[in-house]
């Protein structure tokens, strides 16, 4: 059954805009042009308060002194222009490791705007990933929407090989624009294509974002 609006009902300006990072010691912050264009154009969309020399600032402060030298720093920031950061230790993926898929049961609206900014409203995609975990013992978890069509991950964005490229669904089926899709379409690794369930049904695709990178995964279900 699809869920037509799921996270626009109630839009008040209860949420934050999160951009989450991966920084290493050697290399610093990987694709920071993409982040930082992604929160202005959020903030521009949807009216936040946005200076993104504070942005930066705010970034290299969460890293200073780091006890660990791979990280994932996590911004938040306020529609009124305040940033909170965190940050956490991260190992990264086992180059063999490959996801286990499972498909939500729940479903996206692809004409709700929300879907296109990462938000602090986050329930409907980690209640579907716990779900998926405890049902069927899955590492992540898709969403289709109202017309069958793939979306994204609750954490990914989702990437089908054909041939030397990849795959990926467009904006108009409902999704975010993340900012490792933004770097391998601008690379021409990847292009749109619209992706139904039988694209990836008994192949393995990836799912993929700026802190883990491209994942192998197959779905289980």
């Amino acid at each position: 059954m699809s869920d037509q609006g799921a996270l626009s009902d109630g839009r008040e300006n209860d949420f934050g805009l999160i951009e989450t990072l991966l920084w290493t010691r050697d290399e610093g912050f990987r694709l920071l042009p993409e982040h930082l264009a992604r929160l202005a154009a959020s903030s521009a969309a949807l009216g936040f308060a946005h200076d993104e020399a504070r942005v930066r600032n705010a970034l290299n402060a969460a890293v200073v002194g780091a006890s660990s030298g791979r990280l994932r720093v996590r911004l938040v920031l306020a529609r009124e222009g305040t940033i909170e950061t965190s940050v956490t230790p991260i190992e990264p993926i086992p180059p063999d490791a490959v996801w286990r898929v499972a498909v939500a049961k729940r479903r996206f609206s692809s004409a709700d705007p929300l879907l296109r900014h990462k938000t602090t409203r986050r329930a409907l995609y980690e209640d579907a990933l716990t779900d998926a975990a405890q049902r069927c013992g899955a590492d992540e978890v898709l969403f289709q929407n109202e017309r069958d069509e793939l979306c994204e991950a609750a954490r990914c964005n989702l990437f089908a090989s054909q041939g030397e490229i990849l795959l990926t669904p467009p904006l108009s089926s409902g999704l975010l624009p993340g900012t490792l899709r933004a770097a391998l379409i601008a690379q021409g690794r990847a292009r749109e294509s619209i992706l139904r369930l039988e694209d990836i049904s008994g192949s393995e695709f990836f799912l993929g974002n700026s802190v883990r990178g491209l994942v192998r995964a197959r779905l289980i279900e």
